[in-house]
């Protein structure tokens, strides 16, 4: 479906329909991707807690408009959306899955709506530039010169895959990125948080969850051995029961 949020259409889908009374689980995508890379994560999810699950392509991505130029800073572009595509899609009580830039998106969001946010959960969230993120955006940098496009990229932005890897890879390269350090902002999270990472994870280092950690004392972490930047990809199964297992004590909560 499409919603109009602020003069822009923002593509969405309920992989679940939403049921009154109930939080709807709200799944955020990662920095390349769509609704499609969230797989059938949003479905596994909600289907072991029997919970209404939403997505959307955030604006620039897959079937939402374009929003070019990028903001530099688009990710925190992101979260301050994020409330009015959750009112335009008429969602007051949410769990917060986010993947990627889609969890730094989803500890953005929660650390300034503890109203809304009953609970959150990151995987692959980055909320700082470390060495290894640094390899991938050196190598990014080399394929938008080369022109040499990541085939997922039409896949999942159709004609503008160019354009949409283009647009990620020039806002990082922007030099504040250097001093990119989300942890003060991330301070005010009070709702529960998991936060997972593969130990082989290709775009992050564990210094990530340390640094969640760090900033959200509560803040429940895992490292994930012999998994990489797509845990819902790689180990599906074991990634919904471990989400579902954390989202169902925090619902649960007296």
């Amino acid at each position: 479906m499409i919603l109009r949020v602020d003069g822009v259409q923002i593509y969405a889908e309920w992989r679940r329909p939403k049921v009154a009374g109930k939080p709807t689980l709200v799944f955020l995508h990662d920095g390349l991707g769509s609704v499609e890379t969230l797989r059938q994560l949003p479905e596994m999810v909600a289907d072991r807690l029997e919970l209404p699950a939403f997505a959307y392509d955030r604006l620039g991505y897959g079937r939402s408009d374009a929003g070019f130029p990028w903001p530099t800073f688009f990710m925190e572009e992101a979260a301050k959306l994020l409330p009015k595509v959750l009112d335009a899609a008429g969602i007051e009580d949410c769990v917060l899955v986010g993947h990627s830039d889609g969890g730094s998106v989803t500890l953005l969001y929660a650390a300034i709506a503890p109203e809304r946010v009953r609970a959150a959960v990151t995987i692959s969230a980055h909320i700082f530039i470390d060495p290894r993120t640094n390899e991938q955006m050196v190598h990014h940098r080399k394929m938008v010169a080369d022109d040499d496009v990541p085939g997922f990229m039409t896949r999942f932005h159709g004609a503008r895959g160019r354009q949409v890897h283009a647009a990620w890879v020039g806002a990082l390269a922007h030099p504040d990125y250097d001093r990119w350090d989300l942890r003060p902002a991330i301070r005010g999270i009070r709702a529960p948080l998991l936060a997972l990472q593969g130990a082989n994870d290709e775009y992050g280092m564990p210094s990530q969850l340390e640094g969640i950690r760090q900033a959200v004392p509560h803040a429940e972490i895992e490292l994930l051995p012999g998994i990489g930047h797509f845990p819902q990809v790689e180990a599906p199964e074991r990634i919904a029961d471990r989400v579902a297992g954390f989202i169902a004590q925090c619902i649960n909560r007296v």
